[in-house]
């Protein structure tokens, strides 16, 4: 058991898994509540549409000369959440979401944005530079980083989109 010490060194001086898994949470819940369900749909496709661009889009070393690692991967993430938020601005427009009962709806939101942050999270694991800048633990390269996680995240928001239709 942790004991008043320990956790506030971890709090003091927090490892990036904390950091990682802190983001995680907070982003899933306070995007879920204040997204709503058209944004989170929106986001979650501009998620797969960017990841699939990101990932073919040739041009991408002559738009990034960096030198060093961490701003190789700074400018890959920016590039991508650029392409992130004008897709996300496109699909926004198109997606109308028909309002169903609030009480099932909450929960639906909060999955669907759980599962859209994880997607988003192991897509910096999976695409960016991210080990040679940052050093995490086990779990959470098991958690995001690893193939066959970055395949759950993959599927797993779909399936929750099919939850959240009905």
């Amino acid at each position: 058991m942790m004991n008043f010490e320990q956790l506030s060194a971890v709090l003091g001086n927090p490892s990036w898994d904390v950091i990682v898994i802190f983001a995680f949470v907070a982003v899933g819940f306070f995007y879920g509540i204040s997204a709503g369900k058209t944004r989170l749909i929106s986001f979650l496709f501009s998620l797969y549409v960017s990841g699939f661009l990101f990932e073919h889009f040739n041009y991408l070393d002559k738009l990034i000369r960096s030198g060093t690692v961490l701003g190789t991967f700074l400018s890959r993430v920016f590039v991508f959440f650029i392409i992130v938020l004008a897709l996300n601005a496109l699909f926004v427009r198109f997606i109308e979401v028909h309002p169903g009962s609030s009480e099932k709806n909450w929960w639906h939101i909060l999955l669907v944005s759980f599962l859209s942050s994880g997607l988003l999270f192991s897509y910096l694991f999976h695409l960016f530079p991210i080990h040679g800048v940052f050093t995490f633990s086990p779990v959470v390269q098991t958690f995001f980083a690893s193939d066959a996680a970055f395949f759950w995240w993959l599927t797993l928001p779909l399936a929750a989109l099919f939850l959240a239709r009905k």
